[in-house]
């Protein structure tokens, strides 16, 4: 096969985790060059010179399945061998035993370390050099890392007699080496198939804004799923995130025509009748990878093929254009210079470095230092030693929630001077302690406290505090006693379902906090259920502000961001182009309403095939009034005013449009939902299994508005 590697075939080391630590200084800052979802990746240098790159795995953590990431991250490298495909140097996976402390006792623990081991590659990752058409690489070199990507994925598909499925495949996953030659990494949620059927998976795997429609509905896997997220990788090598952004409002002929004038300018000089054609024939595969039904979608095999036919003296034109216009050198040091870009500090949300200090970053991690954090009068600066009081220092009784960022415990301080004091005394608090290996919880952490220390309202949970010392990082809440909206709906073993009227008192209380935050231009990005927290009289309160950012100003009509929130409550258009506004918090809503109005989680993979996905199953229901019983939930045992059930389908139907313009803005679903509360007096309306009509009260005909269910607005 053409481009067959050029390395050495020399088997993969094994390492010993002490040799990995001497050639890292211990695992030393110095050394970090990057930090993922599964580990922390440090530079170390051989004793015969050879710089190779360290990724250490964390240690095991609920939530992240490291064991399978490193088998197949490690597995599948050995068996490949390709210029395109970043070279597996070695691997360590020792166990130790470790004596901690435990339950006031120390014990010896078992004690797993896990590292691979990588070709160092100068240029870094793909996702630090990504610009528009006016500045960064040139039409050349994109050319050649568009063709070099497509050659190693065609590897990876057609290589061998098992393929193997990438399954993340994105500019940060891309590697450059110094002649910005790319190469494929990070195989750790790759798959081996030996056919090209459609197979599927139990979870959503993946990143949001790179997998197939196919996958997000049905969780479907095929050969086409890499080609999907390489055809969105071609779109933001050629045009960067921003005109990627715009793809989504464009036809296709409009598109191809947008970033062809770009290069136009760009080049600053007529496009040679070569060159046109090589940019047109790049951004067309780029789109035909991107449809949405995979049968119009080409193989890697086909895209290669196209790409080889474009003429060769493509190459030899516009390497005299680059040239002239940018030497490779130059590139590199420009490129390097962008890897202290960091995108929560230029949002706008975080300050920091006025006063001298460093802030490291990346788009993958964020070290917080004290100035990150805007003063709020109303928040207490904690030290370590008073929520560890609090919560008997973290005992395991304490423990009332846990999740893959960090564990959350019950304490008591003193409601004056907030300081520790013993159970049952006080007022009881929430207390989240951060792991320490969760570097995406560090920003979310920094979220929490910069948003929910300077905001005020009934229906938003209150953060009384927060500590910042040494590697330790805690949040204190007030505590709500009657925990999550999601326990109540899904969780509910022998207790009682929740009651109707509760469900549109958690309603409208959810609504008025997204009220409030989008007055304020705040988008939180992540509604859910179980980011709705209930105190002892049902009064909802709103949490979960660790995605949260502001929205567009001025002129602007979105935020492009990287798509991040909760698979099933996040809008289509979001999770397509990341674009982020005030609309993708209202499908969420809507999303909240079916889970109210049904009983149903969003996602439920034990459910038959076609009831799994919530919004798809209960869509053409909403559409007809008689069939709206088809959906509500059949706990409730019909205690429900059922032309208040009317009036939430149709709600919940707007706020799921697929076109966002036509979703209402929360304040009209505060005056909703208040509308709802006041013309529908809670009743029992027993309906027979039978499916008969059954006439609602003749109170809601009393001259009061009412919500046009068929029109989508108030009559």
């Amino acid at each position: 096969m053409e481009n067959e590697s050029q390395h050495s075939s020399t088997t993969p080391r094994d390492f010993t985790f002490q040799l990995l630590k001497q050639i890292t200084n211990d695992f030393s800052e110095d050394n970090r060059i990057g930090v993922g979802g599964y580990g922390v990746v440090y530079k170390g240098t051989l004793d015969n010179g050879e710089v190779i790159a360290v990724k250490k795995l964390y240690y095991k953590h609920p939530g992240l399945d490291s064991d399978k990431q490193f088998q197949n991250e490690c597995t599948n490298l050995m068996r490949v061998r390709h210029q395109n495909i970043v070279r597996l140097v070695g691997y360590c996976h020792e166990i130790r035993h470790k004596c901690v402390e435990h339950n006031g006792k120390y014990v010896f623990a078992m004690v797993e370390d896990r590292a691979l081991c990588f070709e160092y590659l100068e240029g870094g990752s793909l996702d630090k050099h990504l610009s528009d058409e006016s500045c960064g690489f040139g039409w050349h070199t994109r050319y050649k890392i568009i063709k070099g990507i497509c050659e190693g994925l065609n590897y990876l598909h057609n290589g061998s007699k098992e393929s193997i499925f990438h399954l993340d495949l994105k500019p940060a996953n891309i590697l450059l080496d110094r002649n910005m030659m790319p190469k494929i990494g990070d195989f750790g949620l790759s798959r081996l198939f030996d056919s090209t059927e459609t197979c599927s998976t139990k979870g959503i795997i993946g990143t949001p804004g790179y997998m197939p429609p196919e996958y997000i509905n049905r969780f479907h896997i095929t050969p086409k799923f890499d080609v999907f997220s390489l055809g969105v990788t071609i779109i933001k090598i050629m045009a960067g995130h921003q005109g990627y952004s715009n793809f989504a409002d464009m036809s296709s002929q409009e598109f191809i025509q947008l970033v062809h004038e770009n290069w136009e300018k760009a080049l600053q000089t007529t496009v040679l009748s070569d060159t046109s054609h090589g940019v047109k024939k790049c951004i067309e595969i780029a789109l035909r990878c991107v449809e949405a039904d995979r049968v119009k979608r080409p193989t890697i095999a086909e895209v290669v093929d196209e790409l080889s036919k474009i003429d060769t003296t493509i190459i030899d034109e516009l390497n005299k254009i680059d040239t002239a216009r940018n030497s490779p050198t130059e590139q590199v040091t420009n490129l390097r210079s962008n890897q202290a870009f960091n995108s929560c500090v230029n949002s706008g949300m975080l300050g920091g470095g006025k006063d001298g200090s460093m802030i490291r970053a990346s788009s993958d991690s964020v070290l917080l230092t004290a100035n990150m954090i805007l003063p709020a009068a109303s928040v207490k600066l904690f030290s370590y030693d008073n929520p560890r009081l609090a919560t008997r220092k973290f005992h395991s009784n304490c423990v009332i929630g846990e999740g893959v960022l960090g564990t959350v415990y019950q304490g008591w301080i003193d409601e004056n001077t907030l300081s520790s004091c013993k159970s049952c005394t006080g007022i009881p608090v929430a207390v989240k302690r951060l792991d320490h290996n969760g570097i995406q919880g560090h920003r979310e952490w920094l979220a929490e406290v910069n948003y929910l220390g300077h905001l005020s309202h009934p229906n938003l949970v209150k953060l009384f505090g927060y500590c910042l010392e040494d590697e330790h990082r805690l949040l204190v809440y007030e505590f709500l006693p009657r925990g999550s909206l999601e326990s109540h709906l899904f969780k509910r073993g022998s207790g009682q379902p929740l009651a109707w009227n509760l469900r549109m008192k958690v309603a409208l209380g959810a609504a008025k906090a997204l009220a409030y935050l989008h007055s304020a231009n705040i988008i939180i990005r992540d509604v859910k259920s179980s980011n709705i927290l209930l105190d002892s009289d049902y009064t909802a309160k709103l949490t979960g502000f660790g995605l949260a950012t502001n929205g567009p100003v001025g002129e602007e009509t979105h935020v492009s961001t990287g798509v991040m929130g909760t698979y099933g409550y996040a809008a289509p258009e979001y999770i397509a182009t990341g674009r982020l506004t005030q609309k993708c918090d209202i499908y969420g809503f809507g999303v909240l309403l079916l889970e109210l109005l049904s009983g149903r989680r969003v996602i439920d993979k034990t459910r038959p095939e076609g009831e799994q996905h919530l919004v798809d199953w209960a869509r053409p229901y909403l559409k007809h009034k008689h069939k709206i019983r088809c959906v509500i939930d059949a706990s409730l045992g019909g205690l429900y005013s059922f032309s208040a059930a009317q009036n939430i389908a149709a709600l919940a139907l707007e706020c799921l449009c697929t076109s966002s313009k036509k979703r209402p803005t929360m304040d009209s679903v505060v005056s909703v939902l208040e509308g709802v509360q006041e013309d529908e007096e809670p009743e029992a309306e027993k309906h027979q299994e039978s499916g008969k009509r059954v006439t609602a009260s003749a109170s809601r005909n009393k001259g009061k508005s009412r919500w046009n269910i068929f029109g989508g607005g108030r009559s």
